[in-house]
């Protein structure tokens, strides 16, 4: 069901469509930064030589569409990177607010230009790299040699983020399915999931009947390849139902792919659902026309205005455009691509059905919150990751310096606890990338308050520093809150290096909400304590933690730590403060039996026994049963180990949290791992965390 906020929207869709005006901003805003291509594809009859705004004119465009309130901006082409401004224009568009996916035929990327790419958040921008088939059919289509050449487009911008420490970015394959890769086309879905893609958009060919261009003939299926094409949308059909939340997944609807068939036999009709084409988007041309479809897919026979004479929201209210609605609204050419459908504002029955619905939840919410039946799970930590930044230098952080230096670049003096909070509420940081949005904070917890859950711990923790979160105080003030009522979670862990702990996040210790602090003296001087110990509350629990590692001595410790009892190893969750000394984890096993000696010996020093993790034990992960972890940019993952986001199982952006963490496939991993040790996954089957004391939170 949809939230009150997409019903409004929705609902002024619905009727912007039938009084045939622009009562809403449409969904997106779509500019062609360029028509040029340094390809001669076959098929292709939208790429030439063209006038182009500037630099300054499509960053105009996106603050007008920011502005506006408009969800997306879509730069399409010709080839983008033909542009020598693109990456420019795409982390403007990212500081702007705008999640952006770019389509390009990958042959252009240096490893230059992927470095800069990488300098944008991987979260918020996307690739669709254009991939026709085998390398024999691409090949065929788009020139010798470009298949290999697309291949090391995506090969180096993988490994620019991975140099970046960037989390996996969402790169997908755009495929046309035609008749010379009919017969194979399944066996490039699985080589394209091979190579790293995360998914395939099936395109069809775009022209039909005598419009197809003579050089791309041969690709057009006829007649004989009817039955085979027949049999072959019905398995994609099938694959598309059956795939999970992750993994390489086919982007396309099954009611989509069902009618490819009757497409190419020339036996279509219009979209049985209503066509948004002037509702649902705003279209630049690369010359700033304002254009769309005129009812025969022909998108410059429909020109409207220019961005050079008007802004956009005058071209969307404008008596020209409105006429152009007017012929969509009478359309009937056959149309296979549902990229103008908005099935969500169809129905003016189903917007009065869910307005009830939501209404009644609302109140069946209130209700429940008057319940004393709850899903209580005291082992079960939940891992929130506000930042993966850090200002550390620390060789144990997961997190690269490199992100703390891109946040502070250009300050106008050093950050540290007395300015922190100025240099941030001044707008002299970029919190483009990195930080969770509140909205997801508040996504998680409605989501466990309406499911009636309450985990162990909700733990403010894992790559970076949650201290850094320009909105810290009041999503602190806002769990704390919900932990007091006796919702959500048992208790709240932070942990934090502290260096840049205020005054105002340290009085919120004092809450009555049970609450630990964690302050990671690896990274961070330690001074937080003394902060923290002045304003807590008989609720809250101070720990500092050390990692065991050679150098470091008990002396060295109690010069720091003077007075404290000492707990080596895991977490002691019961009884009050502590000297928390945790073991260092590698990937492997003799790292990892230094890393015990170190724990030991330190131990030892200090005069307590010390639980290591030895390997000679059973594996036995915990993950997928207690330890889910939500990374800053919604993607929700099996436990704290996977730090590069391997085994993500779900998004909770798009998605209920508590939904996907009770899924089949993470269902099939607890099976697992209460038969084998680890889930039957790739990263699991060598994985040494599950041995770590450090992750029994």
């Amino acid at each position: 069901m949809r939230t009150a906020a997409a019903l409004q929207r929705d609902s002024l869709m619905y009727l912007s469509r039938r009084l045939g005006r622009g009562l809403a901003p449409p969904d997106r805003v779509s500019v062609n930064v360029t028509l040029r291509c340094n390809l001669a594809c076959t098929m292709c009859t939208t790429c030439y030589d063209a006038p182009e705004l500037s630099t300054a004119e499509i960053k105009g465009i996106i603050d007008q569409t920011a502005d506006w309130g408009v969800p997306v901006f879509n730069p399409l082409g010709g080839e983008p990177f033909m542009r020598g401004d693109i990456e420019e224009l795409l982390a403007y568009a990212v500081r702007r607010g705008f999640y952006v996916t770019v389509t390009t035929n990958g042959t252009l990327i240096t490893e230059k230009r992927a470095a800069a790419i990488a300098a944008v958040p991987a979260d918020r921008l996307h690739f669709n790299l254009s991939l026709d088939g085998d390398e024999g059919a691409h090949d065929a289509i788009r020139g010798k040699g470009m298949f290999k050449r697309a291949l090391q487009g995506l090969h180096r911008l993988r490994a620019a983020d991975a140099a970046a420490g960037n989390s996996r970015r969402k790169i997908l394959a755009n495929t046309i399915l035609h008749a010379q890769n009919l017969d194979r086309f399944e066996a490039i879905l699985d080589e394209q999931a091979a190579m790293g893609f995360d998914g395939v958009q099936i395109l069809n060919l775009f022209r039909a009947g005598p419009e197809v261009p003579p050089a791309a003939a041969a690709l057009w299926f006829q007649e004989p390849h009817q039955a085979r094409l027949a049999a072959l949308t019905d398995r994609l059909v099938a694959r598309a139902r059956a795939q999970g939340p992750a993994g390489y997944q086919i982007q396309n609807p099954p009611s989509e792919l069902s009618l490819v068939p009757r497409y190419y036999a020339e036996d279509l009709g219009p979209l049985e659902a209503p066509c948004w084409a002037g509702w649902k988007e705003l279209y630049i041309n690369a010359d700033g026309a304002a254009i769309m479809c005129d009812g025969q897919l022909d998108f410059l026979a429909g020109t409207f205005g220019n961005v050079r004479e008007e802004t956009l929201q005058q071209l969307w209210q404008s008596p020209r455009l409105q006429a152009r609605r007017a012929v969509v609204k009478r359309c009937t050419t056959p149309c296979v691509q549902h990229c103008y459908l908005r099935t969500s504002s169809d129905s003016g029955r189903a917007l009065v059905a869910d307005a009830g619905r939501l209404a009644a939840t609302a109140a069946l919410d209130r209700l429940r919150r008057w319940s004393p039946r709850s899903d209580h799970r005291p082992d079960e930590v939940l891992r929130i990751e506000l930042s993966d930044v850090c200002p550390c230098d620390d060789e144990g952080c997961p997190t690269p310096p490199a992100r703390w230096a891109a946040l502070t670049r250009g300050l106008p003096e050093r950050p540290r606890r007395e300015n922190w909070a100025r240099l941030r509420d001044h707008r002299h940081l970029d919190f483009g990338r990195g930080f969770m949005g509140f909205e997801v904070v508040r996504r998680v917890i409605e989501d466990l308050q309406r499911a009636r859950r309450r985990v162990g711990c909700l733990s403010l923790s894992w790559r970076g520093d949650p201290l850094l979160h320009p909105e810290i105080e009041p999503i602190l003030r806002y769990l704390l809150a919900r932990i007091e009522a006796g919702e959500v979670a048992d208790r709240l862990h932070i942990e934090s290096p502290g260096d840049l702990l205020s005054e105002g996040v340290a009085a919120l210790s004092a809450s009555p909400a049970p609450q630990a602090w964690v302050i990671d003296l690896d990274r961070g001087d330690g001074s937080a304590l003394g902060l923290l110990q002045r304003h807590r509350g008989p609720a809250t629990r101070l720990i500092p933690a050390a990692r065991a590692r050679p150098g470091l001595s008990a002396a060295m410790l109690r010069r720091r730590i003077p007075d404290l009892p000492v707990v080596a190893g895991p977490f002691a969750e019961a009884g009050g403060d502590f000297l928390w000394l945790r073991r260092a984890d590698h990937g492997h096993f003799l790292a990892n039996a230094a890393a015990r000696a170190d724990l030991a010996r330190l131990a030892g020093e200090l005069g307590v026994v010390a639980i290591t993790g030895e390997e000679t034990a059973p594996r036995r992960c915990q993950g997928p049963a207690r330890l889910p972890t939500i990374s800053w940019d919604g993607k929700l993952t099996l436990c704290p180990a996977d730090t590069q986001l391997g085994n993500r199982v779900g998004e909770v952006t798009a998605g209920s949290f508590t939904e996907l963490w009770e899924q089949p496939a993470v269902l099939a991993d607890r099976r697992r791992c209460a038969s084998a040790g680890v889930p039957d996954r790739a990263l699991c089957r060598d994985c040494p965390m599950p041995w770590s004391p450090n992750h029994r939170l």
